[in-house]
């Protein structure tokens, strides 16, 4: 299909590089969907085509190693090996056991509580991930959750998924809902404030992803905890100086994370210090040397890919041209209320597959204005109709914070796909009309 596209001729006014762009795109978008073959070899592959094709400028095609997400996830590897070799992670998974340990079910919604409570605290969904997953990791070792166990895969997920499906209804906690705001202020001069975005997304997208994530991954992967590590009373050890070091630092860490407004330095930046501390010799927890031969740069190569092949998609003007085909084949004008707005979200979730998360809300912002004449709707609903697009992602390379939890847990696609794929299906059917009734019910959706 991406060879057909590559060498297909333009239609009307659409640029050559469009369908070359087109090519290219869907044939990595194949590859990291299928994993047909290793993550960073499909990268290499993308960043080989485009640049021999010159199917954008280099600083377009590599722009991802520009961004800070690629460097806040190196942080986030070097700050999760400092807490598992220190031993704070078994510490406070050690809680985490204490205060969630009763069920299964009972850990992963505690897990998933817990990313939540973290989305009103730290504006970085990379940051939680990274400060969470290892902490995480270490309370599945004590559970008893091994490797290829259905428990430990429950875990990472909740982390994962938890960090992004619920914290979608909270305006900073997520990219693709700063962009979608900046945006549509940027463009359209249209701004929605915390409790505005709160208000219209929390109830429903908020609150039946905190329940249904559980549940999902409680019935999905089924596991119960049988054997403690530790089945009698635990005597308290002291800390070791290293514990005391870590985790003052992530203290400062979450405190700057937490309030970047002000300092205005990047959570990306927060992390990569954080990360350099951990290994400087003397203040440090770990030798320089032990970092590199722990971490697994395959999986920052495929998040540089992905958010490269975001920049590509909208620099060539292969999202625009893509999102104006499809308004053009989608009929907006006549059906039920509820039949547009399954079709204006359709129109998301399809262009987000190829855009990725981050790159889909300037897109569909773009070319927000002809659907709102279509439908009938305000603008602002027209745009705000995007968030309910991203709850239905299907693959994680749509996402770069699930490209994050892959690189910090080496959990396999196909198992984040056995969630995100029946979850998906599950807010189609549930969560897009009690949406479309919670707006009718404020009367912000007309029609």
């Amino acid at each position: 299909m991406g060879t057909v596209l590559f060498f297909t001729p333009p239609p009307g006014d659409v640029a050559a590089v469009v369908m070359r762009a087109a090519g290219v795109v869907v044939i990595a978008v194949s590859l990291f969907a299928t994993a047909a073959i290793p993550e960073f070899l499909g990268a290499l592959i993308f960043f080989f085509l485009c640049v021999i094709f010159t199917i954008a400028p280099p600083d377009v095609i590599f722009s991802g190693f520009f961004s800070g997400a690629v460097w806040l996830v190196l942080g986030g590897l070097i700050i999760g090996i400092g807490i598992e070799v220190s031993g704070l992670g078994a510490r406070l998974a050690g809680t985490l056991e204490r205060v969630f340990g009763g069920s299964y079910f009972k850990v992963i919604s505690g897990t998933i509580l817990l990313m939540l409570v973290l989305a009103f605290l730290v504006p970085s969904a990379f940051g939680r991930v990274t400060m969470m997953l290892p902490v995480v990791l270490a309370l599945a070792d004590r559970l008893g959750f091994k490797e290829g166990r259905n428990g430990r895969t429950g875990l990472i997920l909740a982390v994962g998924m938890g960090t992004l499906i619920t914290p979608f209804s909270i305006l900073p906690a997520n990219v693709p809902n700063v962009v979608l705001s900046g945006a549509a202020e940027a463009v359209h001069g249209i701004q929605f404030s915390y409790t505005e975005w709160l208000l219209l997304h929390f109830p429903v997208l908020g609150v039946v992803g905190f329940i249904g994530l559980p549940i999902a991954i409680y019935l999905l992967f089924p596991d119960k905890i049988e054997n403690r590590l530790k089945k009698e009373p635990e005597v308290p050890q002291p800390w070791s100086f290293n514990e005391k070091k870590l985790l003052v630092l992530l203290f400062i860490t979450l405190g700057l994370w937490a309030t970047d407004n002000l300092h205005g330095i990047s959570p990306a930046w927060v992390s990569l210090g954080a990360g350099i501390v951990c290994s400087l010799p003397v203040v440090g927890v770990l030798p320089a040397g032990q970092v590199i031969s722990k971490i697994n740069f395959g999986p920052i190569i495929f998040l540089a890919s992905v958010i490269g092949m975001g920049a590509v998609v909208t620099q060539t003007g292969l999202g625009e041209s893509l999102a104006h085909f499809l308004i053009s084949k989608v009929d907006l004008t006549e059906g039920s209320g509820l039949g547009k707005f399954y079709s204006v979200i359709g129109l998301g979730w399809f262009l987000q597959l190829f855009t990725t998360l981050p790159g889909q809300p300037a897109i569909m912002t773009a070319v927000s204005e002809p659907i709102a004449l279509a439908t009938g709707w305000s603008l602002p609903t027209v745009l705000m109709a995007q968030v309910p697009a991203w709850v239905l992602l299907i693959f994680p390379y749509q996402a770069p914070p699930l490209v994050a939890t892959r690189a910090l847990s080496g959990l396999a696609i196909s198992k984040f796909m056995k969630l995100m794929i029946p979850f998906a299906i599950f807010g189609a059917l549930v969560s897009v009309p009690l949406q479309y009734h919670w707006w009718k019910y404020l009367g912000y959706l007309q029609g």
